[in-house]
């Protein structure tokens, strides 16, 4: 304990969070204060520089508890210094641990831990020095050289930029380490695919470096530079991107057979669903699932369809063969007449796209290139939510929207369904 005169004792603890108190106090003030641009700069690089001593005193103080923890609880997890800081401090269990690790990392760094006790390094800075030597050392090489080397390298950089330049050191003094990490980090990949009550799918999953850039580039790749009537946030674009990648895949006819078959997805539905009749059933996904007509028929503009004939109990009678899609020649002929989505202002490729009927095929629309047109999987949905596309005299294409409150059959340029009897 200690005093102040004939006052009241103060514990040192008390006495130190009253300082901080007083500090966080001032800053606050200056902030209310209007101070002038170049007074709230060197502010800034102060009050920065504090931070990171007292997040090093901090860190200490946890190192302290660890230590007492470690020789009372022999290692018990669940009394841990992590599971403290994790259930009484609300830290994130990653973060509970992260702190403990760097105040154990600390101990064995006394350079690092100097710099950050004098605000030369933040807490992320000494994070990337402790974590990289540590690898260093895994690897057989001199802890001490390459912290004294990431050191001066944190004059310059942020916490990222060194742990990056400190992959490069690992790999000029150890390259088959960094390449067992690359290997650790690989069998962490995992990806779980689930599929919701309402027949939706949630995504979820983790890649290493190489697998996560791959599937970013090839995302980037499909999506191209945002068209400006693009209204989709961009995690909708990198949905639409992964789902055109799983499209373009399956298009390819690549994949290994399974069953006797290309892998594809299967539609059943009855032709009255198909036209469009009122009173029609669903049509089921992948035997199962029911979708709309809408959804039966916009899917059907590029797609194999296989008439079969069923009993009144439902027993197939007759399997027609299958038809209707455009021939790779009628598609090669496609791709050199549109040359691209004709959606106006869309400059998406042939390979992009579906071949479009602008009239339905079960209505008597039929297969040739005067009446398809080549629609990307975007404006596809739009043609098919009512969106119709009118030539001018002078041979441009606009977009004419549904009617408002009008009834959506399909693209509204197919022919609407006939009248009830």
């Amino acid at each position: 304990m200690c005093s102040r005169g004939d006052g009241p004792q103060v514990s040192p603890a008390d006495a130190a969070l009253a300082e901080i108190e007083r500090g966080i106090d001032g800053l606050r003030g200056c902030a209310s204060a209007g101070l002038p641009e170049g007074s709230t700069r060197v502010l800034l690089r102060s009050a920065f520089t504090l931070r990171n001593q007292l997040d090093s005193a901090i860190t200490e103080l946890v190192g302290c508890l660890d230590q007492a923890i470690q020789a009372h609880h022999d290692g018990d997890p669940t009394t841990s210094c992590a599971a403290w800081l994790s259930d009484q401090l609300k830290l994130a269990s990653g973060a509970a641990h992260s702190q403990v690790r760097l105040a154990r990392q600390l101990r064995a760094l006394p350079d690092t831990a100097a710099a950050f006790a004098s605000g030369a390094l933040s807490a992320q800075h000494a994070t990337a020095v402790a974590r990289t030597v540590d690898r260093v050392v895994l690897g057989g090489g001199q802890g001490q050289v390459a912290e004294s080397m990431l050191l001066v390298e944190a004059r310059t950089r942020n916490p990222y930029d060194l742990l990056m330049w400190g992959r490069h050191l690992r790999h000029r003094l150890n390259p088959a380490e960094l390449a067992d990490e690359e290997e650790q980090e690989h069998e962490k990949r995992w990806l779980n695919l689930s599929r919701r009550g309402d027949g939706s799918y949630d995504l979820e999953g983790h890649y290493d470096a190489e697998d996560g850039t791959m599937l970013k580039v090839a995302i980037d790749g499909v999506l191209g530079p945002r068209a400006r009537d693009d209204r989709r946030s961009p995690a909708q674009r990198r949905a639409d991107g992964l789902s055109e990648i799983t499209r373009r895949c399956l298009d390819s006819g690549q994949l290994p057979v399974r069953g006797g078959q290309r892998p594809h997805i299967t539609i059943t539905a009855t032709l009255e669903t198909l036209r469009g009749d009122p009173g029609s059933p669903a049509a089921e996904l992948d035997w199962g699932f029911p979708i709309s007509g809408e959804a039966l028929r916009r899917i059907a503009c590029d797609a194999e369809l296989t008439p079969i004939l069923l009993s009144r109990n439902g027993d197939p009678l007759h399997v027609g063969r299958t038809k209707r899609t455009a021939t790779p020649r009628l598609r090669r002929a496609l791709a050199e007449r549109d040359r691209h989505c004709v959606w106006p202002g869309c400059d998406r490729p042939p390979d992009w796209c579906a071949g479009h009927h602008q009239q339905l095929w079960v209505r008597g629309g039929s297969t040739d290139i005067d009446q398809m047109a080549l629609l990307c999987s975007v404006h596809h949905r739009k043609a098919h939510r009512g969106y119709r596309l009118e030539r001018m005299p002078d041979g441009r294409l606009e977009v004419v929207p549904p009617l408002p409150g009008g009834p959506v059959f399909g693209p509204a340029i197919h022919s609407p369904p006939p009248p009830a009897a």
